[in-house]
């Protein structure tokens, strides 16, 4: 497994959402993932354990997090990507870290890793926070 599927959590055979993505960035993630992974981009089409989503712009982010939220397993993670800050104005990403971070905290998601997703991009993992993830079997440990 690639360090980048590790840091990410993503395992054989899982199953993960990316929404966002440009072709380039899907072919780097793709070739950094563990066999059998089942790539879709429809969140409405199952509970994930991991979707990856390139947010670009500010307006209706809490919401989008918000439906992210729903689309996630209870102990799954929502990985926001972003550009670092030298490439993010050429992408026209006119929102910073920190407004994004802000518009997830609005929801029940909390944020609670960082990885370096490639050379221009990093990615924060929001997970749901602990008290109000609800008591299923669906999730895995």
């Amino acid at each position: 497994m690639s360090e980048l599927a590790r840091k990410l959590g993503i395992r054989v055979g899982d199953p993960i959402c990316l929404i966002g993505a440009n072709a380039e960035a899907e072919a780097a993630l793709r070739s950094e993932l563990p066999e059998g992974v089942h790539i879709t981009r429809n969140p409405r089409e199952r509970r994930f354990p991991t979707i990856l989503f390139w947010p670009t712009e500010l307006g209706g982010l809490t919401e989008r997090f918000k439906e992210l939220q729903a689309c996630i397993l209870p102990n799954g993670a929502v990985w926001a990507v972003m550009p670092k800050k030298a490439f993010a104005q050429a992408r026209g990403i006119a929102f910073s870290w920190s407004q994004m971070q802000a518009a997830a905290l609005q929801t029940d998601l909390v944020d609670n890793k960082e990885a370096s997703f490639s050379a221009q991009e990093y990615a924060t993992r929001f997970v749901i926070r602990k008290d109000r993830r609800e008591k299923t079997s669906l999730g895995r440990g």
